[in-house]
């Protein structure tokens, strides 16, 4: 099962992580807990997080995961991944904003974009993003049924709400299907979600019960997720469907203000 193997980061949040020391052992001390957490949310290069905020707008914009319907590969260099006709007719503005922002991460100059201390690659991002579209495409032509296929029933998601999570921000949808009626397995949306890294992208940390499911992406990416320090935000990089050119922003400490990206009008970092 897709939660277990992620040890239910997404609901369980940071006291939980102790749980993997086992029940008959002592309790880890903050120090291991860090360390666990630090294993856990892997992110080296930016992309994880990254894939996991791809999924949340997705769900936000668009109402669903359905990957190879909605997104499309390039087919030429630069390779971008990007969204096709079909997905941009179900966001209300017909563009799909905050997704479109997130694939524009693709463009940013490499070393430019900061999640906090991690620095994004983004010509990782292009890679991983067009490898893992074509996994899931393979997937789907495999056809058949159960958790180690690619089944998914048809759905539409709700944004439901965003909490603090073990790695970032918890976002959590209502999931049913296109009636409106309850899903018959919602945890196999997550077949759908191989586009976004998987069982190997430990921040997408998915989990479902009955009627939600939820994901964990990088602060920051996806608009609703915010936080201060002082009376800075304390963000890296924004993206925003409102201007925050000019406004007070903390990265890694250093305190500065949002400067609009060459390459996205809706994507700000925090200093040039």
């Amino acid at each position: 099962m897709f939660f277990k193997k992620f040890v239910g980061l997404s609901l369980l949040a940071l006291a939980s992580v102790g749980a993997l020391a086992g029940c008959n052992e002592a309790p880890m001390s903050e120090e291991e807990i860090g360390q666990n957490v630090d294993a856990l949310c892997s992110n080296g290069d930016g992309v994880n997080s990254a894939m996991a905020a791809l999924a949340v707008s997705a769900a936000k914009e668009l109402g669903r995961w359905n990957p190879t319907v909605d997104f499309a590969p390039g087919t030429a260099a630069p390779w971008y991944t990007t969204l096709t006709a079909t997905g941009k007719a179900r966001c209300a503005d017909g563009k799909c904003w905050n997704t479109q922002a997130i694939l524009d991460l693709q463009k940013a100059p490499v070393g430019k974009i900061k999640f906090g201390s991690i620095v994004l690659n983004s010509n990782n991002l292009v890679s991983t993003l067009t490898s893992k579209w074509n996994e899931q495409k393979n997937c789907e032509l495999r056809g058949g049924t159960g958790d180690t296929n690619c089944t998914a029933e048809a759905h539409k998601l709700v944004y439901k709400s965003a909490a603090p999570g073990a790695c970032d921000t918890v976002f959590t949808f209502d999931a049913t299907n296109t009636s409106g009626g309850a899903l018959v397995n919602p945890n196999q949306l997550k077949n759908k979600l191989i586009f976004v890294g998987g069982t190997s992208n430990p921040y997408l940390a998915f989990s479902s019960t009955g009627t939600t499911v939820s994901i964990d992406p990088t602060l920051g990416l996806n608009e609703t997720s915010t936080t201060t320090t002082g009376g800075c935000t304390a963000l890296c990089t924004k993206i925003s469907s409102v201007s925050v050119a000019g406004q007070c922003c903390s990265c890694n400490g250093v305190n500065n203000t949002f400067v609009k990206s060459s390459y996205s009008s809706v994507t700000y970092t925090c200093g040039a």
